[in-house]
């Protein structure tokens, strides 16, 4: 089949990543960490790339500054098949820097200036939308939340289903959300979102039942790390586990676990097999280090899933 039509509207940014960071540092104190590194990065240019490798047809929409970090990100992009003739390079900011600390266990805490993401607005977003047809829109939550509500509406007045990865974590009104397609927020996004803990199967439950009433979306679907994912249609709710792999970096598996999901979907798949799909492809970037670099192609996930599930999934 073709290659579904995907329009992935996010932040894009340079990563400094530090790893062996295993403690947040007091005021006026220097932490010792390990080696360092640059890499392509952002939720928006990550779920763009991932999708692109990952057997989606991507168009991306987003805002990088006139600068060498912009340059790289482009590149990196281009390299990997995304459209990026929406991309808009702006001189008055600077394009997006997060600094995220990665500690032996892989997980992360990340620092981010948002710069020129700061700036993308419906206007971006229209000219993509009104200029070619799209299966599905992909989002975040490191733009504008206007831009993002403003999306939404749009994209419901074209019946274009929305996939809103509701990272990185705050407490946002939903009821601009309703009617989304998929709503999925990890661990930390969820417990931002609803203000219930979701460390035990009861909580995970209960703030999946509280998105649904609020934002009304076709499903809620909750990355709960190692754990796997909760998927919850308002009816009924399946804990689907993930694949157990040596973790070395988290950074960006939830951007390539959602941007598998949305081509799976678009493709046709049954959602709880693209869910299995989106853990392979998020295990084996987990078992690398970095953001963009530890993505994974689509013969990685057909193989890694022929390996541990025999081709049944």
């Amino acid at each position: 089949m073709n290659k579904p039509k995907i329009l992935v509207v996010g932040s894009m940014n340079m990563d400094l990543f530090l790893q062996q960071a295993n403690r947040i540092g007091n005021h006026g104190e220097s932490v010792i960490c390990g080696d360092y590194g640059y890499a392509t990065g952002g939720k928006g240019s990550n779920q763009a790339l991932a999708a692109a490798r990952l057997g989606g047809d991507v168009v991306a929409v987003g805002r990088l500054g006139k600068d060498a970090n912009g340059d790289r990100l482009m590149e990196s992009l281009n390299s990997a098949g995304v459209d990026t003739r929406y991309i808009v390079r702006d001189e008055e900011a600077q394009t997006g820097l997060a600094v995220m600390l990665v500690d032996q266990s892989g997980k992360y805490v990340s620092y981010v200036s948002i710069g020129a993401n700061y700036r993308v607005c419906l206007e971006d977003v229209r000219k993509a939308l009104e200029a070619e047809a799209f299966d599905m829109i992909v989002m975040q939550l490191e733009i504008p939340l206007e831009t993002v509500y403003q999306t939404v509406e749009l994209a419901r007045e074209k019946n274009i289903p929305v996939f809103l990865d509701a990272g990185p974590a705050m407490h946002i009104p939903l009821d601009r959300l309703k009617g989304l397609y998929i709503l999925s927020p990890n661990e930390a996004e969820t417990e931002a979102l609803t203000g219930i803990n979701v460390d035990t199967a009861e909580g995970a439950l209960k703030a999946a039942k509280w998105l649904y009433e609020q934002a009304e979306p076709r499903y809620v679907i909750l990355k709960l790390g190692s754990r796997g994912a909760l998927l919850y249609d308002g009816k009924s709710a399946q804990f689907i586990e993930c694949f157990k792999v040596d973790a070395v970096d988290s950074t960006a598996a939830g951007d390539t676990f959602g941007a598998c999901l949305a081509v799976q979907l678009c493709k046709g798949r049954p959602i709880e097999e693209a869910i299995v799909t989106a853990h392979a492809a998020a295990g084996i970037c987990v078992s690398r280090v970095g953001a963009q670099v530890s993505i994974p192609t689509e013969k990685e996930v057909e193989d890694f899933l022929a390996e541990h599930c025999g081709g049944n999934r």
